[in-house]
């Protein structure tokens, strides 16, 4: 199944990649300074379907800050992404160790909406390989 965009993109592979590295640093405010001021993050995690959600800058910044924590030595690999006119997506493979001390790896895939040039919603999604 092949999915083609009929609109022009919001934003480009160069602001994908500052956005992508700004998580690779954990640089809070890079990612903020790229996100709209209603911004919505869905997090894989949480006790609602959609996983716990974040309203606005100030409770996006708040998420992330709270990711950071929880996988303090997280690393990614074979990262890549698409941009299909007002929508993107990334998918990576995450290893980070857990509250028990176990590595675990995981999948994961972020959806995105844009909006003016900056990232209007993530929705993040989990599928979970190994716990060791």
């Amino acid at each position: 199944m092949t999915f083609q965009s009929k609109r022009t993109p919001v934003v480009d592979d160069a602001f994908m990649e500052r956005f992508l590295d700004a998580w690779k640093r954990q640089s809070v405010e890079d990612i903020i300074s790229m996100v709209t001021d209603d911004v919505v993050l869905e997090s894989a995690f949480g006790p609602d379907p959609r996983g716990k959600r974040f309203v606005g800058k100030k409770a996006f910044a708040e998420g992330t800050v709270r990711f950071f924590e929880v996988m303090k030595d997280m690393s990614s690999t074979d990262r890549t992404y698409a941009i299909m006119g007002d929508k993107g997506f990334t998918e990576a493979t995450r290893t980070y160790t857990d509250a028990d001390g176990k590595r675990v790896t995981v999948r994961v895939c972020d959806i995105f909406d844009f909006r003016d040039g900056k990232v209007a919603s993530k929705r993040g999604y989990i599928k979970r390989l190994t716990a060791e």
